[in-house]
């Protein structure tokens, strides 16, 4: 006899759930998290709801982290949505980081060859060369899938080790090294994404981009194509879907969304408008992992995603204060998106199953 049944529980597949049931599932475990961290903050002698309120009162003063907030947090949905695409086939994305350096190379190749073009002309050539640089990145990786079966997990983890040390090789010491020590040289000025209350241009376009594949996976025949091959790959072939082709075109269009955040990351923030020193790129290479975790929450969802994503986004930029207000241990903000993204991993449990108790 299991354990499961010495409990008299057993555990039910969920066939389909509903929008409800997930934005319940989601609640649950946010409120789990803040329980789990607020047990910490006592810990150290923090009252919880204060900390919660500076956290969030930061975020999202205009005066202060709002800017930052908005920025961090659509840069959190372009990676979302490049996870999304193609795991709605099945295939683990995990090479947003490596895609997002490449549009990186792709824009910024762009801004130093051609500085002197108008505004809208560069910008437009630089979004237009970050999207294809990240989109062929994504599309190594697809073939590799389905020509050679390559697992697309170890295929982008090796892609976006060879994506980061391209990057170092352009900036340090390299071509586009610029004045200060690992950097690289600033873009110019025509090549600055423009703000639109208080963010850059590429935040709504990354917010139009989710509104159309919500429409193209739910509606379009290539959709349900890419669904069909994502629920059934034997049903799939059976009726002519070609799993390679899709495979491809699939990692194409994720890695395409995801090369276009280099762009929003580095013209979209006064604090950068250059590629940073190694380790300032590494980390925000490694915030493009939470579009994993914010793709399965979401339900493969893109609209639901904005939301989500900016949720994050806030906890990422306001726990900053914690250490900063609060005087509280350095790393306690890094702690609490730890205990979040375990709590969202965990709770992924009761999105695929019910547990009901044996009569």
């Amino acid at each position: 006899m299991s354990r499961l049944e010495a409990l008299r529980i057993k555990l039910e597949r969920v066939p389909v759930l509903t929008g409800r049931q997930a934005v319940v599932i989601s609640l649950f475990s946010i409120a789990f998290s803040f329980i789990i961290f607020s047990i910490f903050l006592f810990i150290e002698g923090a009252n919880p709801i204060d900390a919660y309120a500076n956290i969030f009162s930061f975020a999202f003063d205009p005066s202060l982290g709002l800017r930052t907030t908005l920025h961090r947090s659509l840069f959190l949905l372009f990676n979302t949505l490049a996870f999304i695409v193609p795991y709605t086939a099945r295939l683990w994305n995990v090479g947003m980081e490596g895609q997002f350096y490449l549009g990186t190379i792709g824009a910024f190749a762009v801004a130093y060859s051609f500085p002197d073009l108008h505004p809208a002309i560069l910008i437009s050539l630089m979004l237009a060369s970050g999207a294809l640089f990240g989109a062929g990145y994504g599309a190594l990786a697809g073939y590799l899938r389905g020509k050679l079966n390559v697992n697309e997990v170890v295929g982008c983890l090796m892609l976006n080790n060879i994506a980061f040390w391209l990057v170092y090789l352009l900036t340090v010491g390299g071509p586009w090294a610029g004045i200060a020590e690992s950097t690289s040289k600033p873009l110019p000025q025509p090549a600055r994404a423009p703000v639109i209350w208080y963010t850059p241009f590429t935040s709504y376009l990354v917010i139009a981009i989710a509104i159309v594949l919500f429409f193209f996976l739910s509606k379009s025949v290539i959709g349900y194509k890419i669904r069909v091959l994502g629920n059934s790959p034997t049903a799939a072939k059976h009726i002519g879907i070609s799993g390679s082709r899709m495979y491809i075109l699939v990692m194409t269009i994720g890695g395409a969304i995801a090369g276009l955040s280099g762009y929003h990351m580095w013209a979209g923030d006064p604090a950068f408008y250059m590629i940073p020193r190694p380790e300032a790129y590494k980390a925000i290479g490694d915030l493009t992992y939470w579009g994993i975790i914010l793709g399965l929450v979401c339900l493969l969802n893109p609209i639901a995603a904005i939301p989500t994503s900016i949720f994050i986004g806030s906890i990422i930029v306001g726990a900053t204060v914690l250490v900063r207000r609060l005087r509280l241990p350095f790393g306690l903000d890094v702690l609490f998106l730890g205990i979040i993204s375990i709590t969202f991993a965990a709770f992924q449990f009761f999105y695929l199953y019910k547990i009901r108790r044996m009569r």
